[in-house]
């Protein structure tokens, strides 16, 4: 990754208020705000819970699917 690329995420994440930097001579520190990322992890929690049904749901209906067609096929001769 180049270092104008690196620095574009960077200002983003500043922007958005989940890190703070310094500038040094030529060091540049980085510190994450905590309570923004709690925020995020929150969301992402959710998300998590959300999509993990879902599958979940998709691997029942697949699943009934296929012993469906399977029910399907053993009676056709």
């Amino acid at each position: 990754m180049t270092l104008p690329s690196f620095m574009k995420h960077v200002r983003v994440l500043e922007s958005n208020g989940l890190i703070r930097t310094a500038k040094s001579g030529r060091v540049r520190t980085c510190v994450l705000n905590r309570e923004r990322f709690a925020l995020v992890e929150d969301w992402l929690a959710e998300q998590r819970s959300i999509w993990t049904s879902r599958t979940d749901r998709l691997e029942q209906f697949v699943t009934e699917q296929s012993v469906t067609e399977q029910s399907v096929t053993e009676k056709d001769p």
